[in-house]
């Protein structure tokens, strides 16, 4: 929920499995929490939060904790509470943290104070015989953008000059920094010394973000054969050995050649991906079938789409609508249906205004039959009808003869959802809430509200009964409209 910035989800979730359920979080759940406050802008429910770490958990708060606050408070323009955090991460025993350390430096270098940014530079390099270059970067973004490329160069060398050994997610800021503000010549210096430093699996050095950063470069600058060469180099040293590319690396491959309409080669680079035992995600084919439908390559088009459906990738509504009203605009409704008919055999299934598209384009080809077999899987599958689509289909069908045929289908289930189990309170002892209302987090105030009433309880005797009805048993419950004899009344 936080990745997806459904903050308030996230914060929903956590009360509910770790204080309504009594469920113990780990400090990754509280540090999710807290980030999901400092994302919301509120950072004193977040400090709430710690608190009741340090208070209430049986473990300490870890690193991440701190970066997510002194983030928070940074952005809350809380400077002074920011450094009083760091100095009581320091005080509890913690480890001085790179990433903590960069955070309240990137604070001070954006209020314009160099001096005590340097300040705590010294400090971290001080406490720590190896520090994390990001915060290097942080001073060189901070002196391209004052217009001081000399001394962001200097930060720079003084990095290199200590030969640590950086993981890729540092490298790569560095590598991103020195491209964004044209030092091309020591980006790709450095790309170039990071392949020399790849021995997997004793040290890996670059990923594959490290390779779409250099291919990206050269696909800017017009240079796609370069591009082709670099998505493959490899380093020059002894031990250094080739990158094995990943699926994300392909895509972006792929990504570059499809803007050029280049499709053939990006065709190349997706037979590798498969031959090489990696399996296409969704952001794969989805980059291909875009791409041929921009070229207007049908066939391609219906090829791609099949075989994402038939590896079982979810194709959401948005995606399959755009790509049917494609096939269907070519003339190709026929081979909309078998592939939403393997759609179906996944969840989530696919929903009700898909198969609207479907249906009509196949009775504007005059497929009556494939249409109606749809409509009859719709209800198979409890998707249910729209209003517009039930009288389309009922009225297209009564001009050919069969409007009986399509009354019985869509009235083998009226309701557009499929019948569940109600809903059964978990059976036993009621469980009794302190202070007669449900558990709240420690650090919000209690609501003044009374409490709402308790559900009403399942008596005894009918929770036997309740218990061993199965979903078979619902299933069976549907409402039937029979006939009524000649001369009798309804009840």
């Amino acid at each position: 929920m936080y990745r997806g910035k459904r903050y308030n989800d996230a914060k929903a979730l956590f009360q509910y499995f770790f204080r309504q359920f009594n469920i113990i979080p780990n400090i990754v759940s509280y540090n999710n929490l807290i980030v999901s406050h400092c994302e919301s802008n509120e950072i004193d429910d977040a400090l709430k939060v710690y608190a009741d770490i340090l208070e209430n958990a049986p473990y300490s708060p870890s690193a991440v904790t701190y970066r997510h606050l002194t983030k928070g408070l940074i952005d809350a323009e809380r400077m002074n509470d920011a450094v009083d955090l760091l100095r009581e991460m320091l005080n509890k025993g913690h480890g001085a943290d790179s990433l903590v350390f960069n955070n309240v430096i990137l604070g001070f270098l954006n209020l314009g104070n160099l001096e005590k940014a340097n300040e705590l530079f010294d400090e971290l390099k001080e406490r720590c015989t190896v520090y994390d270059g990001v915060v290097n970067a942080t001073f060189m973004e901070w002196f391209f953008n004052q217009g001081k490329p000399k001394e962001a160069m200097e930060s720079y060398r003084d990095l290199m000059s200590r030969n640590y050994r950086m993981v890729p997610a540092t490298r790569n800021v560095l590598l991103e920094t020195l491209l964004r503000h044209g030092k091309k010549k020591e980006a790709w210096d450095l790309f170039n010394d990071m392949l020399d430093d790849h021995t997997p699996p004793t040290f890996q050095a670059v990923n594959s973000e490290t390779f779409n950063m250099m291919v990206n470069e050269c696909f800017k600058e017009g240079k796609v054969e370069e591009a082709m060469e670099v998505f493959k180099r490899s380093g020059k040293g002894v031990k250094s050995k080739p990158f094995q590319m990943d699926v994300a690396g392909f895509n972006n491959m792929m990504t570059r050649l499809c803007e050029l309409d280049m499709m053939d080669e990006a065709e190349q680079y997706y037979k590798q991906l498969c031959d090489k035992s990696l399996s296409p995600d969704v952001n794969t084919y989805k980059t291909m079938i875009d791409a041929y439908i921009k070229v207007d390559r049908v066939d391609n088009v219906v090829e791609k789409y099949a075989k994402m459906v038939e590896v079982g990738l979810r194709v959401i509504p948005p995606y399959a609508n755009k790509w049917f009203g494609f096939l269907i605009e070519k003339g190709r409704a026929s081979d909309c249906s078998p592939i939403l008919s393997k759609m179906v055999d996944k969840e989530p299934k696919p929903d009700v205004t898909t198969y609207d598209i479907v249906i009509r384009g196949l009775v504007e080809e005059g497929n009556f039959d494939a249409s109606a077999n749809l409509l009859r899987e719709m209800t198979n599958q409890g998707i249910g009808t729209t209003a517009p689509l039930k009288a389309f289909v009922l009225d297209v069908f009564e001009r050919q003869g069969r409007r009986v045929e399509i009354e019985n289908i869509l009235n083998r289930f009226q309701s557009p959802y499929q019948p569940q189990r109600s809903y059964l309170p978990p059976q036993g002892p009621p469980r009794v809430e302190h202070g007669g209302r449900n558990p709240a987090m420690p650090w919000q105030a209690a609501s003044s509200s009374p409490p709402p009433p308790p559900p009403p309880q399942t008596p005894y005797s009918n929770q036997f009964a309740e218990q061993t009805r199965g979903p078979q048993m619902a299933e069976q419950v549907q409402e039937v409209e029979f006939p009524l004899a000649a001369g009798q009344n309804a009840a």
